[in-house]
């Protein structure tokens, strides 16, 4: 049986990321999109020429995010063969804006906008548009630079509003919780080397608990459909329930994130996440029988699943407004198949599942435009600025002297 066709933009996306594949193929690796997506990590490791001239600037780190991505089963870079043929190729659109009220606190948003374009299974339709939730974060940021020079931590309360598919699904009316984090540069050779500037590394936790209108999947009460009752009379009855799993209580997501700047344009990040989500736990209701009620009891069930998330990238920035990286990420549960611990160099690792993907990213920093259409007000040297401001006062003085020889 022949493939179907994919569509003309693989292969030349496909071309691009080749060059990605000896670093996939280097640790056996997995991915999928679940739980925090790579903007919960460090935007990169790249701090632009303008970065440490516009810290006034309100909208420093906003950014548009364009990216494709397929899974590794798609462009034939997977160690093994699977049964079946599946092809993910995924468009993505990420706007995420920020704005400093001053040098400490600042809020932020991301609004996610994705497309398949084969016919794979995460979407209902054939190329449905999917729209995320809306995410909401008041930051607090501050340097530690009197206890430890280069060191950033930030904390603050995040909301997700329920405007995805799923989530309306879950009956979901909003998603509150807090995320903190710390991120040390430690210099290498210095910002004006050409070679082997930094290396980072960070550390972030972020808490999440979805308030929703049941402890399983119920769509508001918006969705019925009849079914078989299990008890003694088998009677049918309306349920509003769209899937036995129960809904996740609480999530805690620990991110360990590293990158090494090896040009001042060229960079590579490598990070992990660890994903906990811990269910409801189901209700016990005995079941009628001839005899009476029997309430069996639960053998075995964990309502705790946690995931392991890896993901590199190399970055180039383009010029100031424009970034370009090419990448690799894995997203699978701890427990493989076998229903053992996934491990680095078993059979079952870490580091490749059948969902695992690579992308191409092409981001447009926002707050790097806004400095252009602003007259580079942000980003000039403190003297150029100086004798700006100079300059304009001094002809605000010649007017006024006009004025007054009049």
């Amino acid at each position: 049986m022949r493939r179907p066709p994919l569509p003309p933009t693989v292969p030349l996306c496909a071309a691009i990321l080749a060059g990605l594949t000896t670093l996939a193929a280097a640790g056996d690796a997995h991915a999928q999109e679940v739980g925090p997506a790579r903007e919960e990590l460090s935007s990169g490791l790249h701090r632009r020429t303008t970065d440490k001239e516009q810290g006034e600037n309100p909208f420093r780190g906003s950014a548009l995010v364009f990216e494709q991505s397929m899974t590794t089963q798609t462009t034939q870079l997977q160690p093994s063969a699977e049964q079946s043929y599946v092809p993910l190729y995924e468009l993505w659109l990420s706007f995420r804006p920020r704005y400093y009220f001053n040098e400490h606190w600042s809020l932020r948003g991301r609004f996610d906008y994705t497309k398949e374009l084969t016919n794979n299974q995460p979407t209902t339709y054939y190329r449905e548009d999917v729209f995320g939730d809306v995410w909401t974060d008041l930051v607090y940021g501050a340097k530690l630079d009197a206890l430890w020079p280069g060191t950033r931590v930030s904390i603050g309360p995040r909301a997700l509003l329920p405007t995805s598919k799923v989530s309306q699904g879950n009956g979901t009316y909003v998603t509150l919780g807090a995320t903190a984090g710390a991120l040390h540069r430690f210099e290498i050779h210095g910002d004006g080397a050409p070679a082997l500037n930094e290396f980072h590394a960070g550390v972030s936790l972020t808490y999440l608990h979805p308030f929703t209108k049941a402890t399983t999947p119920t769509s508001y009460g918006n969705f019925a459909y009849a079914r078989q009752d299990v008890g003694d009379d088998d009677h049918s009855i309306l349920s509003d329930q769209l899937q036995g799993q129960t809904l996740v209580n609480h999530n805690l997501w620990a991110v360990f994130d590293t990158g090494l700047q090896i040009t001042p344009r060229l960079s590579v990040t490598v990070d992990a996440v660890i994903i906990n989500q811990w269910h409801y736990k189901p209700t016990s209701t005995g079941v009628t029988i001839g005899t009476g009620a029997v309430s069996p009891a639960p053998v075995d069930d964990h309502q705790y699943a946690q995931n392991i998330w890896l993901l590199g990238g190399i970055d180039y920035l383009l010029f100031d407004e424009l970034d370009l990286t090419i990448g690799y990420y894995n997203l699978a549960n701890d427990l493989g198949p076998d229903g053992q611990h996934r491990g680095l160099f078993s059979s079952n690792n870490v580091w490749w599942s059948p969902d695992a993907r690579l992308f191409f990213d092409i981001t447009a920093n926002l707050d790097v435009l806004f400095d252009d259409a602003d007259h580079h007000r942000y980003s000039q040297p403190a003297g150029e600025l100086a004798r700006a401001r100079h300059i304009a006062d001094l002809g605000e003085q010649r007017e006024r002297g006009r004025e007054q020889g009049k």
